[in-house]
């Protein structure tokens, strides 16, 4: 999948939105983004939705017990709020640990405490852990399905390892655009992405921008956005992006870029008032068909019924 301004490039190409004589764009990329993400959005639930395509979307949590705490958060985008496949229990915290619980209705909401959970309900984007704890001993394992990040153009890159509250984008490559420099205002988030798309800093709120210097102040340390993993000198030379959990990649797979590419261009065509307009509806439709069977395609490995409680055979 190639980079979000690459896709811009290819919508407006395809589309027929080219320059006027005088550099700027009738069409801005914040609204062939938009379209993108879109585009990303309805593919993704349609994935999803696809019973005989693997969870391709499926991550983990791992979440510390607090005692007497029912209600548990998942610090992540959990896909329609409701995508939890299963949840597990280590009263040690150690991987070997982890047993499943069952999932419950809230006719069986159980607030008494116990040591070791039995259950959950899920409520909104929350798990409801049945009984809570009586101590605050082991960790919650929750798999689930993560919403993809939202595309964002490159607003400017990181110079060097930032140190503290800022990040500095005097990059050698151009200081910010007006334009972009007029999205860092106090309140706003941002992430950070490598050359290659994987995000290395999430939701850093800024607190202050300083246009002379081209620096910006987060609301805590830098080090306290990094993802799992990353240090603070990953960040150099990284693609900053502005918004909640947004990158400069799409994480689906590489052989949707089509699908991205076309589903903008039917936007743009729509919006033109174009007869082209119909001609991407049905390509669009051909595109979703062999996306869903390539990836819902049988392979020779041999798939077992799945077992629901690996010690019923003791």
């Amino acid at each position: 999948m190639r980079r979000s301004d690459l896709l811009i490039t290819a919508v407006r190409n395809l589309s027929r939105n080219a320059a006027n004589p005088d550099g700027t764009f009738s069409i801005t990329d914040d609204e062939i983004l938009q379209y993108l993400n879109d585009g990303q959005d309805r593919l993704q639930n349609l994935l999803s939705a696809e019973k005989n395509i693997a969870k391709i979307f499926c991550t983990e949590s791992v979440l510390s017990a607090v005692a007497g705490q029912e209600a548990y958060t998942i610090p992540d985008r959990v896909l329609m709020n409701k995508q939890i496949e299963f949840v597990e229990y280590s009263a040690t915290g150690a991987v070997a640990d982890y047993v499943r619980v069952e999932k419950l209705n809230f006719f069986n909401r159980d607030t008494n405490q116990s040591t070791y959970p039995w259950g959950y309900i899920k409520r909104g984007g929350q798990l409801l852990i049945q009984p809570t704890f009586t101590t605050a001993q082991g960790s919650i394992r929750v798999t689930y399905e993560r919403e993809l990040d939202d595309l964002d153009a490159v607003r400017g890159r990181v110079n060097g390892t930032p140190a503290g509250l800022v990040i500095d984008l005097t990059h050698s490559t151009g200081a910010p655009t007006a334009a972009n420099e007029a999205l860092f205002v106090n309140g706003t988030y941002v992430c950070v992405s490598s050359v290659s798309g994987s995000v290395l800093l999430y939701n850093g709120l800024i607190s202050s921008y300083d246009a002379p210097t081209d620096a910006i102040t987060l609301a805590a340390n830098v080090s306290t956005y990094l993802v799992t993993g990353v240090a603070l000198a990953d960040l150099a030379d990284g693609y900053l992006t502005v918004g909640k959990y947004t990158t400069t990649f799409s994480k689906l797979p590489d052989n949707c870029e089509r699908y991205l590419i076309h589903y903008a261009a039917a936007e743009l065509f729509h919006r033109d008032s174009s007869n082209d307009y119909n001609k991407e509806l049905g390509l669009l439709g051909e595109i979703e068909k062999d996306i869903i069977k390539s990836l819902s395609a049988q392979t020779s490995e041999v798939q077992f019924v799945p077992q629901m409680n690996r010690f019923e055979w003791w």
